[in-house]
């Protein structure tokens, strides 16, 4: 299992950690993660352009756990921010940048992983 590229978001030690070096295991949840980009980067702009901040909170909650999976650290972060931000006072601007962040890399990171997906 090499997975030695280069990568500037992602890091899968925690994977790999978990998976207990699977490899199917790390393809799976690699691939998982790589289908439900588009649909949680459609549902936050759906919830976003309905102001529904609550259910925006609830979504980056998801969200992180499953970046944080994937070693995005900046994403991680990102979607704490938002989260708690939908939480307290959200202003539509302040949560578009946060979501317009989370669509920016989690685009590069599926580049990235799916550079990965092909050496596992």
């Amino acid at each position: 299992m090499a997975t030695n590229q280069e990568t500037h978001h992602v890091n899968l030690e925690f994977l790999k950690e978990i998976s207990e070096g699977s490899s199917d295991l790390m393809r799976d949840l690699i691939t998982l993660f790589i289908t439900q980009v588009p649909t949680f980067s459609d549902q936050l702009d759906s919830y976003l352009n309905n102001e529904d901040y609550c259910t925006i909170a609830k979504l980056a909650h998801k969200i992180k756990n499953s970046v944080a999976m994937m070693g995005i650290d900046e994403l991680t972060s990102d979607m704490k921010k938002l989260e708690n931000l939908c939480k307290a006072k959200p202003t539509k601007e302040g949560v578009k940048v946060l979501i317009e962040q989370f669509k920016k890399i989690s685009t590069e990171a599926t580049a990235e992983l799916k550079l990965i997906l092909e050496s596992l």
